[in-house]
């Protein structure tokens, strides 16, 4: 019994044994039948993405330097003004008669000048009296210069083109020094301002050309960077980075949210379909692939940039044999048969 045993045991073992190297072979030549597309990489620029948002190139606060009541308010808000346009204008008051008053005393100093230097030239006049006419002359003029300016400063105007933002004052509002009479922003060119960190920031120099995207448009800007600080932000240990387009069009408003794509590098990327993409057991992204000798393998890849027409991935050969459907269903080193045709490549742009 024990020898009858202990031989039937044997036996089974070696069955089921026979039987996992029958069934292991078998899979072993088995190949799976998948759709693959042959792909070839092109150069594609690699950018670094920096979020911000618009803002005013220039914005000035255009206030008043004396006392007066508005005689009259140009401008409304959101109107557009050129450089030196009239904004409001304060009262003259008494300015216009000192000035008046002071270009008369400069006619009189004029004519003492005048006589002054007729009674030189024939030795009547002394020189001392002649630099004491000279001087009393360019105090008047200094005096006329003096009140045009005060009465120049009733009128205050754009000191450059731009929007009227804010209009705080109307007709019959008294104005001290330091009113504001109106606020002017310029939108062109118009910043946009994001923060990079210390790991990217020396990828970003200033004059390089980005693209932007505005608020919710899919339109791109082309811009410049004309900014890279030096020093980062106290709270984020960020950069900021501004970019100036200089016709931004529709999208000519300060507050909205940007993106911005800075080429930092160029390398090759083919162009897939989201859907390919899959992830090995450590979470890495990649996409499967056919080998020369008709396996499957996984390769990890790195998203340099997608939009509508797809995905443009890096980490891939030159040319590869990319698995887009039953990825899935196959591991990494595992036979399959690729079925290339029906397929569209992707125009590789």
């Amino acid at each position: 019994m024990v020898v009858w045993w202990f031989s039937g045991d044997l036996v089974s073992q070696d069955a089921i044994a026979d039987s996992m190297q029958a069934d292991s072979t078998l899979n072993a030549g088995t190949e799976t039948a998948v759709r693959a597309e042959r792909s070839e990489a092109v150069a594609k620029p690699v950018n670094l993405e920096v979020m911000g948002q618009t803002q005013a190139n220039r914005r000035v606060d255009v206030k008043s330097e004396v006392t007066g009541r508005v005689t009259d308010v140009l401008v409304e808000r959101g109107a557009y003004v050129n450089a030196g346009a009239l904004l409001c204008r304060i009262g003259a008051d008494s300015r216009d008669a000192e000035l008046r008053e002071a270009q008369a005393m400069l006619a009189s100093a004029d004519i003492e000048y005048q006589g002054g230097m007729d009674l030189s030239k024939r030795g009547l006049q002394s020189k001392a009296a002649l630099a004491k006419l000279v001087a009393q002359k360019e105090q008047a003029i200094a005096r006329v210069d003096s009140a045009a300016a005060m009465l120049a400063k009733t009128e205050l105007t754009a000191p450059f083109a731009g929007f009227v933002e804010a209009r705080p004052v109307e007709v019959g509002d008294l104005m001290v020094p330091g009113a504001s009479c109106a606020t002017i922003i310029e939108l062109e060119p118009m910043l946009v301002v994001g923060q990079v960190s210390e790991s990217e920031v020396s990828a970003v120099t200033e004059g390089q050309s980005v693209r932007v995207t505005v608020g919710s448009s899919t339109a791109e800007l082309v811009g410049e960077v004309t900014f890279v600080a030096r020093m980062p932000d106290v709270t984020t240990r960020s950069y900021k980075v501004e970019a100036r387009i200089d016709r931004p069009g529709a999208a000519a408003r300060a507050g909205l949210s940007a993106a911005l794509k800075v080429p930092v590098r160029e390398t090759w990327a083919h162009l897939v379909s989201p859907a390919s993409l899959s992830l090995d057991p450590r979470g890495q992204l990649g996409l499967k692939v056919v080998t020369a000798t008709e396996t499957a393998a996984f390769t990890a890849i790195e998203v340099v940039d997608e939009g509508p027409e797809g995905v443009w991935v890096a980490g891939l050969p030159r040319y590869a044999n990319i698995i887009t459907v039953g990825h899935e269903d196959v591991a990494d080193g595992q036979a399959v048969r690729a079925d290339y045709t029906g397929l569209t490549l992707l125009s590789q742009r």
